[in-house]
């Protein structure tokens, strides 16, 4: 598809940018990154414009997100707006909405609903336990404007507590290996990965007690790229999620990467900026690599101060600067760790700073559909063959 596809004229990609973002969160707005995309791989800034024709000459776009930053979202939706103006029209993969709401998306979809203040309502998104709908809702207005197909791709919260606890469910066992979560892990992606663990969780469980928390972060980035790949059959899939999901060297583009060699993955990772860190390499520390693991980073201001690990040490008892427990401590001990296996959040932050996505107490109930629905299309391909 990509050598296919013909770049729009500079001009009028220029015409998209004219119009700089206006600034929800509202710490740091005037820092030195703010506004500016970092492509890590030159080292060097780019204008909007070089992104742009980055993402619409790619099959697979990955726009990883801190999830309660308001900004970010409103970027999400920018560039579906882009690349809809540029006439692409890649399926929307949503992280935070289950599988089991497919039908939901399904029903919006084929009554050609542009209505994404009720898709929230429908979903039961206020009981799922995510930042309120309102600051997810422009990116599912961006996709309804232009009927772009979205897809659910959460793992359920059963699906997740088996998997931490090492007994996946007979159905999940079948789908192992067309996920390719049979391939071992290379000792650095293993050792990179559990660091990203271990900061994320505020550095409150021993990095040897992380393995059940890989394995469901693992899995859920082999559900994400499964449902990319089917999704994106006809123009490609864009997927909505956490930064550590996104990033190229551990997560989603290494599935993608697996099931399709060579295809053209674009990582976008939107970061808040830091007091005093000026210097965009100084920010790839935050993600346990030696460069920032993505293919472009737009800084974006702060949405708080809140130090969420601190507030983790009050709930969990345990004082900043204490030894981490030893590695005979059982990891599903609740008293002893911030979160066992089988309560693991769904997102796992990528640094100490960023919001966890706690797992609901409750499953909410299935959404009840609109009357006189059509009936919904088929949602999705068959998994990908096992590479």
């Amino acid at each position: 598809m990509e050598e296919n596809v013909s770049l729009p004229a500079a001009e009028k990609l220029a015409a998209l940018t004219d119009r700089e973002p206006t600034w929800q969160s509202p710490l740091l707005q005037q820092h030195h990154l703010v506004g500016r995309i970092w492509h890590p791989a030159d080292g060097r800034f780019v204008e909007q414009k070089f992104l742009f024709e980055a993402l619409v000459g790619s099959a697979y776009v990955l726009l990883g997100e801190k999830h309660d930053n308001p900004d970010h979202h409103l970027l999400q939706a920018r560039l579906i707006r882009t690349l809809t103006a540029l006439g692409r029209r890649p399926a929307v993969v949503w992280e935070m909405i289950p599988e089991a709401r497919q039908p939901v998306l399904d029903r919006y979809w084929a009554k050609y609903s542009r209505d994404a203040a009720a898709l929230g309502g429908t979903l039961g998104w206020d009981a799922s336990g995510w930042p309120p709908w309102s600051q997810y809702q422009p990116i599912a207005e961006a996709a309804m404007a232009a009927h772009l197909p979205m897809y659910a791709a959460g793992l359920s919260k059963a699906a997740v507590r088996t998997l931490a606890r090492g007994k996946p469910s007979f159905e999940f066992a079948k789908r192992q290996r067309a996920l390719g979560l049979n391939h071992p892990v290379p000792k650095e992606m293993r050792r990179r990965s559990l660091e990203q663990l271990y900061q994320g969780h505020c550095e409150l469980m021993p990095r040897e007690a992380l393995g059940p928390l890989l394995n469901v972060q693992r899995a859920r980035d082999a559900v994400f790229a499964e449902h990319m790949l089917s999704a994106g059959v006809n123009d490609g899939a864009l997927l909505i999620a956490g930064a550590g999901h996104a990033r190229s060297d551990l997560a989603v583009p290494v599935f993608l990467a697996r099931h399709q060699p060579g295809v053209r993955i674009t990582t976008v990772a939107f970061v808040e900026v830091r007091d005093g860190v000026l210097d965009p390499t100084d920010y790839a520390a935050s993600f346990s690599a030696p460069v920032l693991p993505f293919d472009y980073v737009w800084f974006t201001p702060r949405a708080d101060n809140v130090d969420h690990c601190a507030k983790l040490r009050q709930k969990w008892q345990k004082p900043k600067g204490a030894k981490p427990h030893s590695s005979s401590d059982s990891p599903g001990n609740t008293s002893k760790a911030p979160a066992a296996p089988d309560e693991a959040p769904s997102e796992i932050a990528p640094t100490p700073d960023a919001t966890t996505q706690p797992a609901p107490s409750t499953t909410p109930a299935a959404p009840t559909a609109p009357a006189n629905d059509p009936p919904a299309p088929k949602s999705s391909a068959p998994a990908p063959a096992a590479s």
